[in-house]
């Protein structure tokens, strides 16, 4: 066998395996720059709570790198990236409770207290919700080997063995 077929299953076989996170890479970017622009907002507020963002963007970002890292180490479990998922699904789901509370300014000085503003930012939240539990489950069907890109990779790696 050629040096250059070797090659091409090495990358061929690298790519499916940093392709299996390719939901968790995108969630985790829309994530990230939500809280980045909330946390721009609430400093733009001179908000003490900009701290919340920040600390979700800072996860966030620790996520990335340990996905980025993937393309050369091929494990399944994320600590960072479960660590930043599970935040995001307190903190959001604490906040479709806070914009009901006199609290809600402190969270969103930025924006009108009416009923349509709340009723949307909590349709929106409870949208993030959803996406943020659809990540988590993901990440746990990785990191049991349960996912149907796992098994897609070991479909070619007996094809190219």
């Amino acid at each position: 066998m050629s040096n250059q077929l070797k090659m091409h299953k090495k990358i061929s076989l690298a790519n499916l395996y940093f392709n299996r996170f390719l939901a968790i890479r995108y969630g985790t970017a829309f994530f990230i720059f939500l809280n980045l622009y909330w946390a721009v907002f609430l400093i733009s507020s001179m908000s003490f709570f900009s701290i919340m963002p920040i600390a979700l963007l800072v996860l966030g970002v620790l996520a990335s790198f340990e996905q980025i890292k993937l393309y050369r180490n091929h494990y399944n479990y994320l600590p960072y990236a479960t660590l930043f998922y599970r935040s995001i699904l307190f903190t959001f789901s604490a906040l479709i409770i806070i914009l009901y509370t006199p609290w809600y300014p402190l969270f969103f000085p930025f924006l009108k207290d009416t009923q349509d503003v709340l009723n949307t930012i909590s349709a929106f939240l409870i949208g993030c919700v959803f996406i943020d539990f659809l990540m988590l489950k993901k990440l746990k069907k990785i990191q049991l080997n349960k996912d149907k890109h796992f098994q897609r990779i070991q479909a070619y790696q007996a094809i190219i063995n």
